[in-house]
C-alpha cells in the first residue's frame, strides 16, 4: 500500500485505506478510546498547573497521538490483509470441495454404464406396450432405486435408446418420452468417459438448470463395442451446494458464497435473497480484492478457480464471495476468557501471527507507559518531600494520570487478546472443514462397497460355488476396471463364506488368491442383515495395506435367486495415508508452515497427521476434554506442546447425508485437530508477570506526623521499599555508564552521571537472593542519606517501579539481624495494605548498601 496519508477523524490514514477504515470496527473503536484518552491529556495539563506536578504532558500526548497513527495504519492493514485473506480461502475451499465431490460423479457414471444389467434390459427391452418388457422396466427401476438408495446424491437416473427415446427412467412423475437429439448425439459421439452438463434438459422440464453425468451404454467394454443407448445420473446440485455452503459460511458478517460460471453468471448461492441465482457477477481473478457494487450496495469480493483433484478439473467454474463492506470487518466476539500474558508475548514474537510493524508499536508503548511510570513515582516522591496545601491534590492528580496511561496501554492489550481469540477461531473453523471433507469421502466409500456388492455378474458367480474358482479371472477383471475407475483403494477383493480371497483387483496382490481371511470383519459381514448395510474395519494395521494401518469397508454378496442368503463378501481396502493427508492438505491453508493437522479416533490414536513428528497409530497426549465431544460439537483453547503454545481448534464428525447418521448402524467418531504455532514458551515466566499494578493507585491514608512514605519497587520477584525522603530519583538504564573492565560478577555495574555528580549504581540481585536475568532490569533508583554529602548517594538497578505508599510508623517491624549474602541489607518489613492486595515489602538500608558494596570496591 501506498504511505500517502489523509486525515480520518483527527488521525492520518493510509490513502488506500480511507474508503474502508471507516467499517472496521476494531479501528474505528481503538481510534475513540484513544481519542478520549487525548482529550484527559488536555484536561490534566491544566489541573497540572494548579498542582504543580512537574510533567510535561504535552509530549505525553504527543507521543500517545503518534502512537495511535501508527497503531491503528497497522492495524487496518492486518485486519484487511486477514479478511481478504479468509474470503480467498473460502472461496477456494467452496469450489474445490465441489469439484472433489464431482469427480466421484465421473467415477460413478463411467462404472454404471457399464452395469450387466442395464445391458441386458437395453438388448431385450422392446416397448411400454410389450408384457415382457414392462417386467423388465420394473425391474431396472428397482436398480435404479437401489442405487440411488446407496448414492443418495443423485435423484433420478434416465435411461434412453440410441435415438434418445426414454426407455426406463427412476421418477416415474417426469413424463418426457424424448431426449434432445442434439444431446443424445454428443454422449454417443464422445471420447471422453464421461459427458458433464449443466444446463437445461429437456427430460428435466421443471429445472432451469441441471447438472447431469451421462455416458453411452456399450455391449461390452471394448472401445469398439455397439452402442445401446445413453444413460444419464441426475446429480443433486442445489441440495449439495446448501450443504457445502453452510459448513463454510458466516452469517454474522452476511457474507455471501457463490459459484458462478465461465460468464459469471451465479449457479448457486448462499443466500438467493439479496444474491439471486442468474445474477451476473464481476469476476475478481487478479486482485487479492475489491470493491464492487450490486443492487446499490457495495461490497468486498473475491474470485478464485479451481486447483482441481487428481487432474479433473470440472466445467470452468469459480467460487466467489461477497461480503457487504460494512459488515467486512466486524470486530470478533469470541472474547469470553482472558488470555494469559506469557502466552500474548509468546505470539508477539511470532511474525506468522504478530508483524515487526506491529510489534514495533506495542515497543513504543510499553517505553511510552515506562517513562511515564517513571515520571509519575519520581513525582510522587517529590511530593513526598513537601508540605504544600497542594500535596494530596498533586498526588490524586498523579495517581488519574498513571490510570490513563494504563487505559492507553490497555486498548493495546485488549488488541492481544482479540488477535488470540481470532487465531483460536480460525482453528475450530479449519478442523471444521476437514472433518466435514472426511465425511463426505467416507460416505462414498461406504456406498461404493455395498453397490459393488449388487454387481449380478459376482452374484451369479458365488451361486455356483462349484465353479467359483474357475471364474477368478472374469471377477478380476471387474475389480481391476472398478478399481481403475475409483482410485482411491489399493485394493478390491471378493471373498466367499469361509474368508477364502477369490480374487483381487490389484494383480501386484494376486498372491493373496486362495488365502484365507482371519480378520474380526470377515464375521461382520457375512451377518449384515440387508442390502443398506455395510461394515468398516478398526483403524488398524493390516496386510492388505502393507502392514499398515487403514480402514476396510465391506459389504455382503447376496444370492442372485436367493436375497436373503449370503454367499460371501467385498472388501475395498481404502489407501488412507495418501488420501487423509490429502483431506487435511486441502483444508489447510497453503503455504502457512506454523498450522497442522491430525485426525484422531476417540481413544487418541492418530489416523493422519501433517506434522511430521507425530506418527500414524502413535497417541497424541492431550486431555481428556478434546475427546469427549459429542458429535458435531467442536471446542477449541491455547494449549501446551513441548514449550510451545498452539491455538487448537478440534471437531468431531457428525456424518453426512445418511452415513454415520441415526438411521446408520456404523458407529466411528473421528476427531479433526488443527494446531496453530502461537510461539515458543518463555521458561522463566516471572518477567510477564504484572510488577506494577500498585503503580498508579491512590493513596487510602492521609499523611500525618505519625506516618512515613516508602517508595516501592520490585527487583524480580522481590517487592522492596526505601524511605521516600531518601530517593532522589528513578532515571532509565540508559543513562547507565557501564564498566567494560569489572568482572561481571561484581556488584558496581558502572556510573551515572546525575547534576553534575558522579554516581556508582549496583547490582544487588545477588545479595537478596534474586535470580533474574539482565534484561529484566530497566530502571535505576537513585538514593541518599546524608544530604550534606554527596557521596553518599548510590543508584540502585531495578525491574519495575511501584507506588509511593502512606505506612504507619508503628506498623513498621524492626529486623534485628537479617543477613542476606555478603552483608545485612534490609532493616525492616513493612505491611502495604492501602491498595486491592496486601503485600509486605522489605524495606533496605541505604546505608548500608553503601557500607557493605560502595566502600569494598
Amino acid at each position: 500500500m501506498s504511505k500517502s496519508l489523509v486525515d480520518y477523524k483527527g488521525i492520518k490514514v493510509n490513502k488506500e485505506l480511507y474508503p474502508i477504515i471507516k467499517h472496521i470496527e476494531d479501528v474505528d473503536k481503538y481510534r475513540e478510546e484513544l481519542g478520549r484518552l487525548s482529550s484527559s491529556w488536555d484536561i490534566f495539563a491544566l489541573l497540572g498547573q494548579l498542582g504543580d506536578i512537574n510533567i510535561d504532558i504535552g509530549k505525553t500526548k504527543e507521543n500517545f497521538l503518534n502512537l495511535t497513527t501508527t497503531l491503528l495504519n497497522h492495524l487496518s492493514e492486518e485486519t484487511v490483509k486477514k479478511v481478504t485473506t479468509e474470503m480467498k480461502f473460502k472461496a477456494q475451499v467452496a469450489i474445490d470441495i465441489v469439484i472433489r465431490n464431482l469427480f466421484e460423479r465421473t467415477a460413478d457414471i463411467g462404472f454404471l454404464a457399464t452395469d450387466d444389467d442395464i445391458r441386458e434390459f437395453l438388448q431385450n427391452f422392446v416397448s411400454r406396450y410389450n408384457s415382457d418388457s414392462v417386467e423388465l422396466k420394473e425391474q431396472i427401476q428397482k436398480r435404479f432405486l437401489e442405487y440411488v438408495q446407496k448414492y443418495s446424491v443423485y435423484y433420478d437416473i434416465v435411461l434412453a435408446d440410441t435415438k434418445g427415446k426414454v426407455v426406463a427412467r427412476l421418477d416415474n412423475n417426469i413424463k418426457v418420452d424424448w431426449l434432445d437429439k442434439e444431446f443424445t448425439q454428443k454422449i454417443i459421439t464422445s471420447n471422453e468417459e464421461y459427458v458433464e452438463s449443466f444446463q437445461y434438459h429437456d427430460f428435466i422440464p421443471h429445472k432451469k438448470k441441471s447438472l447431469v453425468y451421462s455416458y453411452k451404454v456399450t455391449q461390452t467394454n471394448d472401445s469398439d463395442s455397439e452402442v445401446l443407448g445413453v444413460l444419464c445420473l441426475c446429480f443433486r446440485f442445489r441440495d449439495e451446494m446448501e450443504g457445502i455452503f453452510n459448513n463454510l459460511v458466516e452469517k454474522r458478517n452476511k457474507e455471501a458464497l457463490t459459484i458462478l460460471d465461465e460468464e459469471g453468471y451465479v449457479i448457486a448461492s448462499s443466500d438467493k435473497d439479496y444474491i439471486p441465482l442468474e445474477s451476473k457477477l464481476e469476476l475478481v481473478l487478479d486482485e487479492d480484492f475489491k470493491i464492487v457494487s450490486f443492487c446499490g450496495r457495495d461490497y468486498i469480493a473475491k474470485t478464485c478457480l479451481t486447483n482441481g483433484y487428481q487432474g479433473f478439473n470440472g466445467l470452468k467454474w469459480y467460487g466467489h464471495i461477497m461480503i457487504p463492506l460494512e459488515y467486512a470487518f466486524l470486530s470478533n466476539q469470541n472474547n469470553e476468557f482472558k488470555i494469559d500474558e506469557a502466552i500474548i508475548n509468546s505470539m508477539m514474537e511470532n511474525e506468522q501471527h504478530f508483524s515487526k510493524e506491529l510489534k514495533e508499536v506495542f515497543n513504543k508503548s510499553k517505553t511510552i507507559q515506562e517513562n511515564l511510570g517513571r515520571v509519575i513515582w519520581n513525582g510522587n516522591v517529590s511530593q513526598s518531600k513537601l508540605n504544600s496545601s497542594n500535596r494530596e491534590f498533586s498526588k490524586s492528580l498523579l495517581s488519574e494520570i498513571g490510570v490513563t496511561g494504563i487505559k492507553a496501554n490497555s486498548s493495546l492489550s485488549n488488541l492481544n487478546q482479540t488477535i488470540i481469540s481470532s487465531i483460536l477461531k480460525d482453528s475450530e473453523f479449519l478442523s471444521s472443514l476437514a472433518i466435514d471433507i472426511m465425511d463426505r469421502n467416507l460416505y462414498e466409500r461406504a456406498n461404493d462397497c455395498r453397490w459393488w456388492a449388487l454387481t449380478s455378474y459376482f452374484r451369479k458367480a458365488f451361486d455356483e460355488k462349484e465353479s467359483l474358482l474357475y471364474k477368478e479371472e472374469e471377477i478380476s477383471a471387474i475389480l481391476k476396471y472398478i478399481n481403475d475407475l475409483y482410485t482411491v483403494y489399493t485394493n478390491i477383493l471378493v471373498f466367499d463364506t469361509e474368508g477364502k480371497i477369490i480374487a483381487v483387483s490389484n494383480e501386484n496382490e494376486k498372491f493373496l488368491v486362495g488365502k484365507y481371511l482371519s480378520q474380526e470383519w470377515v464375521g461382520q459381514t457375512l451377518k449384515l442383515e440387508d442390502t443398506s448395510k455395510y461394515c468398516v474395519s478398526k483403524f488398524e494395521k493390516t496386510n492388505l495395506y502393507s502392514n499398515e494401518a487403514t480402514y476396510v469397508y465391506c459389504a455382503a454378496i447376496r444370492s442372485f435367486e436367493n436375497a436373503d442368503k449370503i454367499n460371501g463378501g467385498i472388501a475395498v481396502v481404502f489407501d488412507s495415508t495418501p488420501q487423509f493427508e490429502a483431506m487435511l492438505q486441502d483444508s489447510l491453508p497453503k503455504g502457512n508452515e506454523s498450522v497442522f493437522a491430525l485426525f484422531t479416533t476417540r481413544d487418541k490414536k492418530v489416523i493422519s497427521s501433517t506434522n511430521k513428528e507425530i506418527e500414524i497409530n502413535s497417541i497424541i497426549e492431550l486431555d481428556d476434554k478434546f475427546f469427549q465431544l459429542k458429535n458435531a460439537e467442536q471446542k477449541s483453547e491455547v494449549v501446551e506442546i513441548n514449550n510451545k503454545y498452539y491455538a487448537l481448534g478440534v471437531r468431531c464428525s457428525q456424518g453426512y447425508r445418511e452415513y454415520k447418521s441415526a438411521t446408520d448402524d456404523y458407529v466411528n467418531d473421528v476427531f479433526c485437530l488443527v494446531f496453530n504455532y502461537i510461539g515458543e514458551k518463555a521458561f522463566d515466566e516471572r518477567k510477564y508477570e504484572n510488577k506494577s499494578k500498585f503503580l498508579n493507585s491512590g493513596s487510602k491514608k492521609i499523611f500525618t506526623d505519625s506516618c512515613v512514605e516508602l517508595a516501592t519497587f520490585h527487583l524480580g520477584n522481590k517487592f522492596l521499599a526505601v524511605e521516600a525522603k531518601n530517593v532522589i530519583e528513578s532515571i532509565s538504564i540508559d543513562k547507565l555508564e557501564v564498566s567494560i573492565d569489572m568482572d561481571k560478577t561484581n556488584p558496581f555495574k558502572g556510573m551515572v552521571l546525575y547534576k553534575d555528580n558522579l554516581i556508582s549504581v549496583l547490582d544487588i540481585r545477588s545479595f537478596i537472593k534474586e535470580d533474574i536475568k539482565d534484561e529484566e532490569l530497566n530502571t535505576i533508583i537513585l538514593f541518599e542519606y546524608d544530604k550534606d554529602n554527596k557521596e553518599h548517594c548510590i543508584g540502585i538497578l531495578v525491574s519495575s517501579l511501584q507506588s509511593v505508599s502512606v505506612v504507619e510508623k508503628d506498623s513498621i517491624q524492626q529486623i534485628q539481624s537479617h543477613f542476606l549474602g555478603a552483608g545485612t541489607l534490609i532493616e525492616s518489613l513493612a505491611d502495604i495494605s492501602d491498595y486491592e492486595e496486601s503485600q509486605v515489602a522489605m524495606i533496605l538500608d541505604i546505608k548500608k548498601i553503601d557500607d557493605n558494596l560502595t566502600k569494598k570496591l
